[in-house]
């Protein structure tokens, strides 16, 4: 889903379109895994920042050439903004983000606590 808003650090106040990255999300015994969609943005466009149990990433693609007479223009020049609400489970400390092929991971790893774990059971 896109929206589109106006990029307030453009010196040139450009409005620029915002789109939410698609992606999933998958949980294992140690982590829930985002992997989100954002073509065209490298590690310095990147923004992953947690506050409190609000986990924001943003992106920011550069055009491709500037001052040039577009014949067929389908890719615009957009932001990826995407929030997630953190539940108690997942350690804030041990949060780990790559970028790959346009793929952004973040891995949130879970609480030790609140991992699965095997129980030995006791024979007399």
């Amino acid at each position: 889903m896109a929206t589109t808003a106006v990029d307030k650090q453009n010196a040139q106040n450009v409005e620029r379109r915002t789109i939410r990255p698609v992606g999933n999300i998958c949980e294992d015994k140690d982590a829930v895994i985002l992997r989100l969609e954002m073509p065209g943005v490298n590690k310095d466009g990147l923004d992953v920042n947690i506050d409190a149990d609000t986990l924001t990433i943003r992106g920011s693609r550069t055009p491709y050439a500037e001052n040039v007479q577009y014949v067929v223009h389908e890719r615009s020049d957009a932001d990826f903004r995407a929030t997630y609400t953190l539940d108690q489970r997942v350690d804030r400390e041990k949060v780990e983000a790559k970028m790959e092929n346009g793929i952004l991971t973040v891995k949130l790893h879970l609480k030790d606590e609140v991992k699965p774990r095997r129980i030995e059971v006791k024979a007399e």
